[in-house]
Formats: structure tokens, sequence, C-alpha cells
């Protein structure tokens, strides 16, 4: 990648971080985060799966076997739907069904996955993939995750450019 690029977006995400309010609230909630260890389980019945014990660090588990099989991107996906449990504290929330905390995790990782990630579980999902109880129809999920990742597009992609956070994700 292009230093002089790799550069100018350095300077410019720093000033945003820096002399703006949203950047100290991105500051102040990125120091908060608790650390989170991702740990190979290659028992895990599923892909991929948020533990959460009192008194530790959350944990998301990943099946290294099913990960292989699945393909990187999808299993990247994955782990961002537990990300989006975890960060929209799911586990310290009763007021909403196991339904509605699944399919909002799914409205999470649209949001915040780099946009090859989004369009390979779309593709999983539309094709019958990732179907369960809790989770919904697979064709339910990518009409869900198609809808987010529009709203996102709309929403924070320059004309003709990539989120900030695709360029990010490649950058290191």
């Amino acid at each position: 990648m292009n230093t002089r690029l790799v550069r100018g977006l350095f300077i410019r995400l720093t000033s945003l971080l820096l002399y703006t309010p949203a950047g100290v609230f991105i500051i102040c909630s990125v120091q908060a985060a608790p650390k989170v260890e991702e740990r190979a389980d290659p028992t895990l019945p599923d892909i991929a799966a948020l533990q959460m014990e009192p008194g530790q660090a959350p944990v998301i588990l990943y099946n290294p076997f099913l990960c292989k099989h699945a393909g990187r991107a999808l299993c990247q996906f994955y782990r961002y739907h537990e990300y989006g449990h975890l960060e929209l504290r799911h586990h310290e929330r009763n007021d909403i069904s196991i339904q509605e905390k699944e399919r909002e995790a799914d409205r999470w990782a649209a949001a915040h996955a780099p946009l090859h990630v989004v369009m390979t579980a779309y593709r999983f999902f539309r094709n019958g993939g990732g179907s369960s109880p809790y989770h919904g129809e697979g064709r339910s999920r990518a009409a869900r995750l198609l809808g987010q990742a529009n709203e996102v597009s709309l929403l924070s992609r320059p004309a003709g450019g990539h989120r900030i956070s695709d360029r990010i994700a490649w950058a290191y």
C-alpha cells in the first residue's frame, strides 16, 4: 500500500479522534471495552459462540475445522456476529427475545464487517445456510444483511470509495 496514502489516512483519523466530540467518545468507548480472547475449540458444534463467565473476560470460541470448511470470510462474519452480541450487551439484557438478539447481532455484524465478509455471509444465507430456530431462516438472514449493508453503504461511503473500516482492515 502506498506509504503516502497510509500516512494521510492516519493523520485524518488522528485529527478526527482528537479534535471532535465524537472522537473523544470513540476513544473513551474503546478504552472501556473489555479485552476479548478468541480461542479455538474443535468440539464446538457451531462456527463461533460467545462465552461469558462472571468475573472473567469474554471469550469468543470458534471451531477451527468448521471455519476451515466454511472459509475465512464466512468465519469472520460469525466472529463479527459474536462481537455484536458483546457490543450490544446481550448478556445483560432480558428485555428482548433470543431471536431479536440474533437479528441485532446480524445487523451489527453487517454494519461493522468489511463488505466482502458481509457479501460472503449473504450468499451463504441466501442459499439456505445459517438457518436455526434462534437465527431464523437463512433467506431471512440474507435479507437482513443486505438491508443493513445497503443502509451503511449509503450513509458512510464516499462516492466510488470504500468505508474507512474497509481501508483500515487492509492497512495492517
